[in-house]
């Protein structure tokens, strides 16, 4: 029609029009190609949509301490690669589910990293750190994490929660920094401490420089999700891996 030039996908029409040499062209826009779903493609898929999910409750603890270059989300995921990869099936209650996973990261930055380990002081669990109080400077935080899996549903999630804690909340072991209390010793939650350097420039809010930090944890809750059984059981839900 003069004026008019319509392209584009008609899903309830199932065709597509689209311009080739001038002229619009229709053609259908379902493939009667059978769908291929290869294992690693899978595997991938399967990382990213559980990174998605643990992004929420990370972003609803407080502002994410990632590089913004692209996206502070693409960096978190970028990070997540290193984690387990946890297999759940579609259309379930255990769709939504998130796990407590070891090394997933909590910050991304340029300070140096704070070795973290769990261990006891006097008998008491603790978490230890590398970080001394020479180490801070006037105005520096220190950002805790405490990421807890619950599995009081049919669907496990993992709740996590931040808070900036002061140096007479720690106590110093052999010249090092350390959170000593009977909560080290729960083998369903994570920590990381985070350290924190405020930036502020002129006429702006300010920015933070951190160090790079994961979460350290005892919890093995998150295991029977990684085995080849798992994997296997996922991808039938979706229709099964192509050989």
């Amino acid at each position: 029609m003069t004026g008019l030039q319509l392209t584009g996908r008609i899903p309830k029409a199932g065709i597509t029009l689209y311009e080739r040499g001038g002229r619009i062209v229709l053609r259908p826009s379902k493939s009667h190609q059978p769908k291929r779903r290869y294992r690693a493609v899978f595997i991938a898929q399967q990382q990213q949509k559980h990174s998605s999910r643990l992004w929420t409750p990370l972003k609803w603890a407080g502002e994410p301490l990632f590089d913004k270059a692209p996206t502070a989300y693409a960096r978190f995921r970028s990070l997540m690669h290193r984690t387990p990869v946890v297999f759940t099936p579609k259309s379930s209650p255990m769709s939504g589910a998130t796990f407590l996973l070891p090394g997933m990261p909590v910050s991304d930055g340029v300070l140096p990293v704070v070795k973290q380990w769990l261990g006891e002081v006097d008998g008491t669990p603790a978490l230890l750190t590398s970080l001394s109080a020479a180490d801070l400077q006037r105005g520096d935080l220190l950002r805790f994490y405490t990421l807890k899996q619950c599995t009081d549903s049919f669907c496990p999630l993992v709740r996590i929660k931040s808070g900036d804690l002061n140096i007479s909340d720690f106590r110093e072991v052999e010249g090092r920094l350390a959170l000593v209390s009977d909560d080290f010793a729960d083998e369903m939650t994570g920590w990381a401490l985070v350290h924190v350097r405020p930036k502020r420039k002129r006429g702006r809010q300010p920015e933070y420089r951190c160090s790079s930090q994961t979460v350290v944890t005892r919890c093995t809750y998150y295991l029977p999700f990684t085995t080849e059984e798992a994997l296997l059981a996922a991808a039938a839900s979706y229709g099964g891996l192509t050989e």
